[in-house]
């Protein structure tokens, strides 16, 4: 059984939201549980305190699958379930949620202790002018209605306290998305504590970042991603383990110099970039393995960030792909195995 909740107060000013037909920031808080079996219906209570007074209390009657409605929206699996709900009228960031769910003729609780981070930093595109943006962030999967989020100002520099915890994704845009911009992804951020995060958005996307070690004779890092540029688009065949295969190619072509990729700060050797083709039943797309020295004797938190620009080879392409994405996770200790 595993139970995880979290809170987020906006406190944006109507007047520094820039696009309110994109995102508008709410108060809202989540839960995400595990349990033995989801049964149809069960009820969520959850309540909110701050220094012994409460803040919130509601309960919900979950009746299917997939809801949404304009105050709160739930998905589940048969074990897990998020609930994600709006508290537009609390004012004040609770010191801890308690959470009981009955399903199934069980009953689960969790008293979740909340704690905060502040993320701030400034948003550019690569000639290093401010892009005024959304940093929306999400806790489990992708969903966008009712999330954690914040608008920079017209400098593009942005700052937010939010709930620790490790998020599935960052992205950041504004509504030249898919016309003159795409966005800039962070994967698997891991927020423990007060950081800067400057960000970088181009007309390319570093989506579905993420990394694992090679322990064996290399002792090297591996990233994996999918490269997206704006207004590319082609089909062509290809066989994968014996059968032909019909590819959507929205990906710039990449070569080891178009790559640069740093390790809190440092940049590392860029050794190996390898295409290969990311499969799913119902597409078939490039995407790239990328492989780095690794540091030795690095401990603790890793953030990792991967730029492509293919500026210097625009005649030679008859384009330019430019984008930044990130990736957090933990060396355990100094042999470099990750942990998270």
């Amino acid at each position: 059984m595993k139970i995880d909740a979290w809170w987020f107060e906006n406190k944006q000013d109507d007047s520094e939201i820039l696009q309110p037909e994109v995102f508008v920031p709410k108060t809202c808080f989540g839960v995400y549980s595990e349990v033995d079996k989801i049964a149809y219906p069960f009820a969520v209570k959850v309540t909110a305190e701050l220094d012994g007074k409460q803040l919130y209390n509601d309960e919900f009657t979950i009746k299917s699958g997939n809801e949404a409605y304009e105050t709160y929206e739930a998905r589940c699996t048969d074990s897990t379930f998020t609930l994600k709900a709006l508290a537009e009228n609390i004012s004040g960031l609770p010191d801890k949620i308690s959470v009981e769910i009955e399903t199934g003729g069980k009953r689960y609780a969790e008293t979740v202790k909340c704690e905060y981070a502040r993320l701030y930093g400034k948003i550019t595109d690569f000639g290093g002018k401010p892009f005024p943006a959304l940093v929306q962030m999400q806790r489990v999967g992708f969903d966008k209605d009712i999330s954690i989020g914040v608008w920079s100002d017209k400098n593009g520099e942005y700052s937010a306290v939010v709930p620790k915890g490790c998020y599935n994704s960052f992205f950041i845009d504004d509504e030249s998305y898919g016309k003159t911009s795409l966005e800039s992804w962070c994967w698997h951020m891991l927020i423990d504590g007060d950081e800067e995060i400057n960000f970088k958005i181009g007309n390319g996307e570093v989506y579905s970042l993420s990394v694992w070690c090679n322990n064996g004779g290399g002792q090297t890092l591996f990233f994996w991603f999918r490269p997206m540029i704006l207004g590319k688009k082609s089909e062509y065949e290809v066989e994968i383990n014996g059968q032909s295969s019909t590819v959507t190619d929205i990906s710039p072509e990449l070569e080891t110099e178009d790559i640069t990729v740093t390790l809190n700060g440092r940049e590392l050797k860029v050794i190996s970039l390898q295409k290969i083709y990311e499969t799913t039943e119902n597409s078939v797309m490039p995407a790239y393995i990328l492989q780095t020295e690794r540091p030795s004797g690095a401990v603790g938190k890793q953030t990792a960030v991967v730029e492509y620009n293919t500026e210097k080879r625009s005649a030679e392409l008859g384009y330019t792909a430019q984008s930044q994405g990130r990736v957090q996770f933990y060396f355990r200790d100094s042999t470099c195995l990750t942990l998270i």
